[in-house]
């Protein structure tokens, strides 16, 4: 196994997706899901600089609880600003300078782990392993983070960066690849696991869509997965459960998987979550799970790979079109 998994050994079941903070104005909440989340046995955390200012709030909360109580991560590569080019660097400089960001943010000494962030959105693999990777390795040197990560939707990308990385991955963090609408993750974990990286999971909800109220508007699943979706949340109601329990428990239930990462607004939230996973499931929920997957999302893909990458890439154009009309522009006035 993997030095991740022998030193997080007792790495909880779930953890606290920090993306769920993005929209907070204070850390009231915050302190509140943490301190929940720490006294009901959850020790893991995440963050992203691409969550606004979840890292922010995140760290007026956890300088004030002992560094040992509790397992951070964040990412780097993926920046939230309004300007759509600034979204992503994955450059030598720039993830040295977020991991360091980061650390000041969180009032951490060190990352337990940092993952280049979505990792599909490079303009090439070779960007990854020749700066991003390599400028990680560097942080890891400098006692920065304990163990490197990537992250990202393709899992096939995902591979491909371990196997052509010079640098060691430590563990890589999936998210609605093993969910009740896509399972493609199991097909990847003996593989990882021979390499000796860890896979962490998340997004279990599949970013709403398994929910009872359904996807936002941005989500990138196709008409014919949310409406796989909707009917399979109808279902599950009617025979006396709800599609985000079945779904959480068919998440967290892979023993390969140590961690399954959600986010929760509230404490509550969190409790919810326990509770679903504390009760476990009854024969007729196991059999339910069963019949919705194969019901609602045996007939065809579900997955939604290279819809982000092309609307990204499409956007990308125009502002560069933009912004090339305005400098021609400006050039001919002054001419």
């Amino acid at each position: 196994s993997s030095g991740i998994n022998a030193e997080y050994g007792n790495l909880s079941k779930l953890g606290i997706g920090g993306a769920a903070f993005k929209d907070h104005t204070d850390s009231t909440h915050v302190k509140e899901v943490v301190e929940t989340a720490l006294k009901n046995g959850i020790n893991y955390i995440d963050t992203s600089p691409w969550y606004k200012n979840s890292e922010e709030l995140l760290g007026e909360v956890l300088r004030r609880i002992n560094r040992s109580k509790y397992i951070i991560s964040s990412k780097c590569g993926r920046f939230y600003s309004e300007d759509i080019l600034e979204w992503f660097d994955f450059s030598y400089d720039k993830i040295s300078d977020s991991i360091d960001n980061s650390l000041r943010l969180l009032g951490c000494k060190y990352l337990d782990i940092c993952f280049c962030h979505d990792i599909e959105f490079a303009p090439t693999i070779d960007v990854i392993t020749s700066e991003a990777l390599p400028a990680m390795q560097k942080a890891r040197e400098k006692g920065k983070i304990k163990y490197i990560g990537i992250s990202g939707y393709p899992l096939e990308k995902l591979k491909a960066v371990v196997e052509l990385s010079s640098v060691k991955i430590d563990v890589v963090l999936s998210y609605c690849k093993q969910t009740l609408h896509d399972t493609e993750l199991e097909r990847y974990l003996p593989w990882f696991a021979e390499q000796g990286v860890a896979v962490i999971n998340a997004s279990p909800f599949a970013m709403g869509l398994l929910t009872d109220t359904g996807p936002p508007k941005w989500h990138p699943a196709s008409e014919a997965t949310r409406e796989a979706a909707k009917s399979a949340a109808q279902f599950a109601s009617s025979e006396g459960s709800s599609i985000t329990r079945l779904a959480l428990q068919f998440s967290t239930s892979d023993p390969r998987i140590p961690c399954t990462l959600v986010g929760c607004e509230t404490s509550q939230q969190l409790l919810d979550n326990l509770r679903v996973i504390n009760e476990g499931l009854t024969q007729e929920e196991t059999i339910l799970i069963s019949t919705v997957r194969e019901r609602f999302f045996s007939e065809r893909s579900h997955s939604w790979e290279g819809i982000g990458e092309e609307k990204f890439w499409s956007k990308v154009k125009t502002e560069m079109e933009k912004a090339t009309s305005v400098y021609w522009k400006m050039q001919n006035a002054t001419s």
